[in-house]
């Protein structure tokens, strides 16, 4: 006898509860027999491919996941709706991270060459496009699972940013607190003097959540275990315990003595995340408004070379980034002065509602500036492992393969934010940064025209050349943030590898100077 929907989401409710009581077995044998009772019903079809991705990781049963990742490609091309194809695109991305969990964390380094990890990354980033018309509880959890794969591949600071949006839309969410704070622990020792506040911070936000019902509802014991050991480690570094319970206090920059237009800057960068630090607890402080984070290398004693020759790279890059922001911000702040500098050049007006001037030019440099980085990075790279090759054609997607192969230094180093880099390299080659590589390549080795978005429909338009105006600035800050997270893992991968050459020895701290000469 058949089922009507509703009695059918009635027993899906109950197959659900039965899988988050870990009951998957009996779980199982219920959803089999509501599909022999209810053959080729829609509804049923489609929460069949999450109740049997969540049944297979239960059971560690890698043909049951199989079997439902099949039935949900299947399905997805025949999903219209946004809404379903959010939740489809969802349920398929947790099934191939559980095949990955299953078998590629037996080495965590296997995910390079995981096909796994990145249709779960293509899954998340499709559900992420259409889930606007999900309903709040589902688009936190896909934004929590989504920071859950880019940090397990490496993105660790992207990974921080989406259980940021997560929290945004309930700030209570115990699973993204606590994976939040384990992405603050990771980046925490190149923080330099705020080392110590990021991991009290840690620390905090982990304990605050760590008996919640709702950690262990969305993440399972093996969460709260993994947040549990996180706290002694934490705790090992301290020995005065007390500190763990100090309220951290953050002065708030003072803007009185600023311009506007450094006021306009600081608002911006801090708005955007531009700046290079992970003082995200408070925005309006002083310690959110720099950029302290530097390589720290361990060198023989009477090496006075290798260090300073390896920071002109790190100094060239922040200069680099430092001046790009500069311009992106100044792309954003009309001054009478500018206005007045712009008119100075002829330039035609095309009657298209083009848009040609000293803030859309500002806007094509910071765009550029930051861009042209990422080669940089590569440069570094090859300095670093000494790869030996050619300076003139060192760029940032061809450093890491020869012959389609990773190449055995990178490999070899099992360097987790190596690879994130790696990854970064991996998206554009897929095409996942498509629009921003259009973006410079249309720059660089051609003209890029700029429309007023208001006027014009650019903005909803696929053209390599032409673009509307708040697509532009949108792509240039993603393309900041992304270089930013591009520069945490390197500083980060340097720390990791300079670590490496610590055996326990005396290592002798030796201070630098900072001073700027103007």
């Amino acid at each position: 006898m058949k089922t009507s929907n509703n009695d059918i989401n009635r027993q899906i409710q109950i197959i659900s509860s039965l899988i988050g009581d870990g009951k998957y077995k009996y779980a199982l044998d219920l959803l089999k027999d509501l599909e022999n009772r209810n053959l080729n019903n829609s509804f049923l079809q489609f929460n069949k491919v999450g109740l049997l991705i969540d049944i297979g990781s239960g059971l560690k049963d890698e043909e049951i996941i199989k079997v439902a990742i099949n039935e949900g490609e299947n399905n997805l091309p025949r999903i219209i709706e946004k809404e379903y194809r959010a939740t489809m695109n969802y349920n398929l991305a947790n099934g191939y991270l559980s095949l990955f969990d299953l078998f590629g964390r037996k080495d965590i380094y296997a995910f390079i060459k995981s096909d796994e990890l990145q249709k779960a990354k293509l899954n998340f980033r499709e559900s992420i496009k259409n889930f606007k018309a999900c309903d709040n509880n589902l688009k936190k959890q896909i934004l929590v699972n989504y920071g859950n794969c880019l940090d397990t591949i490496g993105r660790t600071l992207e990974a921080l940013y989406s259980y940021d949006n997560a929290l945004k839309i309930d700030k209570n969410f115990s699973i993204a607190i606590g994976n939040r704070a384990l992405a603050l622990a990771f980046f925490a020792d190149i923080s330099k003097e705020y080392r110590e506040a990021i991991y009290i911070e840690a620390y905090q936000e982990i304990k605050s959540i760590i008996n919640n019902k709702d950690l262990i509802f969305f993440g399972g014991v093996s969460v709260k275990n993994t947040l549990q050991n996180e706290m002694k480690k934490i705790e090992s570094m301290f020995n005065d315990k007390k500190i763990l319970e100090t309220r951290l206090e953050h002065h708030e920059y003072n803007k009185s003595k600023l311009t506007k237009f450094e006021k306009f800057y600081m608002d911006f960068c801090i708005n955007q995340k531009l700046f290079l630090n992970f003082h995200i607890h408070e925005d309006n402080c002083e310690a959110s408004i720099i950029d302290p984070i530097f390589i720290s290398l361990i060198t023989d004693i009477d090496d006075d070379e290798t260090f300073y020759r390896l920071a002109k790279h790190i100094n060239q890059i922040k200069e680099d980034y430092a001046v790009a922001r500069l311009l992106l911000v100044q792309s954003q702040y009309r001054r009478k002065d500018f206005d007045n500098i712009s008119k100075r050049t002829i330039l035609v007006n095309t009657l298209d509602y083009s848009q040609f001037n000293l803030y859309i030019g500002l806007l094509k440099s910071a765009f550029k500036g930051a861009y042209n980085i990422l080669d940089k990075i590569a440069f570094f790279i090859n300095d670093y492992f000494r790869l030996r090759l050619r300076e003139g054609g060192i760029y940032f997607d061809n450093i890491w393969e020869k012959e389609n192969e990773l190449k055995s230094e990178i490999l070899e180093s099992k360097n987790i934010s190596l690879y994130a880099l790696y990854d970064i390299h991996r998206d554009f080659k897929l095409g996942f940064f498509q629009k921003i590589k259009d973006i410079r390549n249309a720059l660089t080795h051609r003209k890029l025209v700029v429309y007023d978005s208001i006027l014009t429909g650019w903005d909803n338009k696929d053209d390599k050349i032409n673009i509307g105006y708040e697509t532009f600035l949108k792509e240039t800050i993603n393309l900041f943030q992304l270089v930013k997270s591009a520069i945490v893992y390197l500083i980060n991968f340097v720390n990791i590898e300079e670590n490496k050459k610590n055996k326990g020895g005396l290592v002798i701290p030796m201070s630098t100077d900072t001073t700027q000469f103007f």
